[in-house]
């Protein structure tokens, strides 16, 4: 992966811990989905984050998160938090969660476009299948 690669990604997982428009949201969930079949997505006031998911914990977390990234696992820290049904999803600090308005966990069955990717997130918001 190149360094402008990097740079992409990075810029893209920021989008999972700030509060953003869905269109932002969706092209980190379409990238991410080019890998990965579960994801995470919430909705606060109108916005949104994301997360990469994993029902096995912390670690698997991790090397989820470093082959979003393009590096070594070795190199990045990924904090955490689990959900009521045990997935695992990326969280700065646990002990001071934002609580979102809705939130749900996405089955993505293969890579999907941005458009794809915000109609498939609005509609699991829509239906609130992970209502705090």
């Amino acid at each position: 992966m190149t360094e402008e690669s990097l740079d992409a990604r990075v810029a893209l997982i920021q989008s999972n811990r700030t509060w953003s428009p869905l269109d932002d949201v969706a092209k980190a969930v379409s990238v991410a989905s080019e890998t990965e079949r579960r994801l995470y997505v919430e909705q606060r006031s109108g916005l949104y984050r994301w997360s990469l998911a994993h029902a096995g914990g912390g670690y698997p977390l991790l090397r989820v998160a470093a082959r979003f990234l393009g590096v070594d696992y070795h190199r990045i820290y990924v904090g955490f938090r689990t959900l009521p049904d045990g997935t695992a999803i990326i969280c700065d600090d646990p002990g001071s969660v934002e609580e979102p308005d809705e939130w749900a966990l996405l089955d993505v069955p293969t890579a999907v476009d941005p458009v794809a990717a915000a109609e498939l997130i609005a509609s699991a918001i829509k239906i609130g299948s992970g209502r705090t």
